[in-house]
């Protein structure tokens, strides 16, 4: 099992540009379903189902095609659950508040099919994700104040819901 973890003040000192909670959240709506200004190993993303709160996407990651269900829980978090591909599990968008100050958590519980736990083949997969993991959190708050304040232009409306 691949578990990884890590959490970022929304902001930090000298941000330009704050953000509140309502803004964090359009950003996860916008990252979960236009994947690729927020996470650079995501080439593609077709919704391919929707419903009431959740939807099911389709991923090319790593040039590997995954599907994933996606549960939307109005300004908390995202889930996604990972049903088809290589790397199967979850991985949760969490939006934090402690003592007054927002927080972005980014939680990943994932196996690799086929690969013995703790194995070499699961540890590459481990050592390959855990980098590009860790910076997501920061590049999805650095691509939602790019869109926010204007500088560039966001996959839909600011204030608009995918979808």
């Amino acid at each position: 099992m691949i578990s990884l973890s890590n959490v970022v003040r929304v902001n930090g000192p000298g941000e330009s540009v704050q953000l509140d909670r309502d803004a964090v959240w359009q950003g996860l709506l916008w990252k979960a379903e236009y994947p690729m200004p927020f996470v650079p190993s995501i080439s593609a993303c077709t919704v391919v189902e929707r419903g009431e709160g959740w939807f099911v996407r389709e991923i090319l990651d790593f040039r590997e095609p995954i599907r994933e269900r996606v549960l939307l829980e109005p300004k908390q978090r995202v889930f996604f659950e990972r049903v088809s591909g290589r790397v199967r599990g979850t991985i949760k968008n969490e939006i934090e508040e402690r003592d007054g100050e927002l927080w972005l958590r980014f939680t990943f519980a994932l196996e690799v099919d086929g690969a013995e736990p703790g194995g070499p083949e699961e540890q590459a997969v481990r050592d390959g994700m855990g980098d590009g993991y860790r910076a997501a959190v920061e590049t999805t708050l650095a691509a939602v104040r790019r869109f926010v304040s204007g500088e560039a232009t966001p996959p839909v409306p600011v204030g608009v819901e995918p979808g």
